[in-house]
């Protein structure tokens, strides 16, 4: 019983509570990011901030802008907290955004400041802007809704419907250092004043972007061929010149990508089936078999055309968004060790094979 009473002294010693605590008082909660390129290699970081404010008794959510110049991000993140009330946090970012011009540096600098803090989000999505990023936040709402929060729903959005992958700043990073894979990131545009718009996908080449970028509807073809598909993907075709459209779901795919060596360099054969859900069909009765038939044929061909177009585009822009090089260092460590890939993956040659199968055709059928 006598040992008994000295338990709660050592629990006094124990039960010291969190040493390393911070309250959320203390800090300034930034939710969104904007990084653009400065004069003299400086970078212009803007900064959204909430804080919340007492009116009539009732407390209301509102977002501030802070700006600063620095030579790197965290030069410029120590300026902007010696402006706000509370200390920088970026432990709840939402958003980071990249201006166009910044983008077509090296990105790695701008993620290292990030990674060395140990409260930082890396969930946050990464996007880059046509013009200034800074454009974007000082809008601080978009459609009534704050802009943090409304941009991260418009690129969750993308993401499901599979217009653009879905990429963190964790998982950006860690592709980095992967001589065998070049990132694609989303790209936003400010079509008007009002306006805000997910334009496709902007191609990276050794983390920096290269100025080229792929519209909506390439979009969806790349993530097709990276095995990539979201919870939905639709599209609408044109297939003859009578016009008529046919609109579709895609169900499920099955993609084959695969690489050989043909006298020393390197090819890529990509076989995918798509299995589709008919939406819509303008050019009349549906219910045959040789009509259906016929519209798969046709689906087949105009997707197989543009996803070779797609390839062009990544080759011209030098982008190995399909991990070829990866698949090179797995299969073909040999050949990988002669080929210097940033001269040798404009050249190489990739044949596309495609299968559409329309499982259902509507209520009508």
């Amino acid at each position: 019983m006598k040992k008994s009473r000295y338990i709660p002294f050592l629990l006094v010693f124990f039960l010291t509570g969190c040493w390393d605590q911070h309250s959320l008082k203390d800090s300034a909660l930034v939710l969104s990011i904007a990084l653009d390129q400065a004069p003299k290699n400086k970078i212009k970081t803007t900064a959204l901030i909430r804080t919340s404010v007492s009116k009539g008794g009732e407390t209301e959510a509102i977002n501030y802008i802070a700006k600063e110049e620095g030579y790197s991000v965290r030069d410029a993140r120590h300026k902007i907290d010696y402006q706000i009330p509370g200390n920088f946090s970026a432990n709840k970012l939402l958003v980071m955004l990249l201006g166009e011009d910044l983008a077509k540096n090296n990105l790695y600098p701008y993620f290292d400041n990030f990674f060395r803090y140990i409260r930082s989000s890396l969930t946050s999505r990464v996007v880059i802007v046509k013009g200034q990023a800074s454009s974007i936040l000082e809008m601080k709402t978009y459609k009534d809704i704050l802009i943090g929060e409304s941009l991260l729903e418009m690129i969750e959005s993308a993401e499901n419907l599979s217009l653009i992958p879905k990429e963190t700043q964790e998982s950006i990073y860690k592709k980095m250092d992967d001589p065998g894979y070049d990132l694609v990131l989303p790209y936003l545009e400010k079509t008007d004043d009002e306006t805000l718009k997910i334009k496709g996908v902007g191609l990276l080449q050794n983390n920096k972007f290269t100025g080229k970028i792929l519209d909506e509807y390439q979009s969806k073809l790349l993530l097709l061929m990276q095995d990539k598909k979201g919870t939905a993907m639709s599209f609408s075709e044109q297939i003859n010149e009578n016009k008529e459209v046919v609109s579709f779901k895609v169900k499920n795919e099955n993609r084959s990508l695969k690489t050989k060596i043909v006298n020393g360099q390197p090819e890529v054969n990509i076989d995918i089936q798509i299995k589709i859900d008919l939406n819509e069909y303008t050019g009349g009765n549906l219910a045959s078999d040789k009509k259906k038939k016929e519209i798969e044929e046709k689906i087949t061909r105009k997707m197989e055309d543009e996803m070779k177009e797609v390839i062009n585009i990544l080759q011209e822009a030098n982008c190995d968004a399909l991990g070829i090089g990866r698949h090179l260092m797995a299969y073909h460590s040999k050949t990988w060790e002669k080929l210097n890939w940033e001269k040798e993956y404009s050249k190489v040659p990739f044949k596309i094979t495609n299968k559409v199968i329309m499982t259902t055709r509507g209520i009508m059928f």
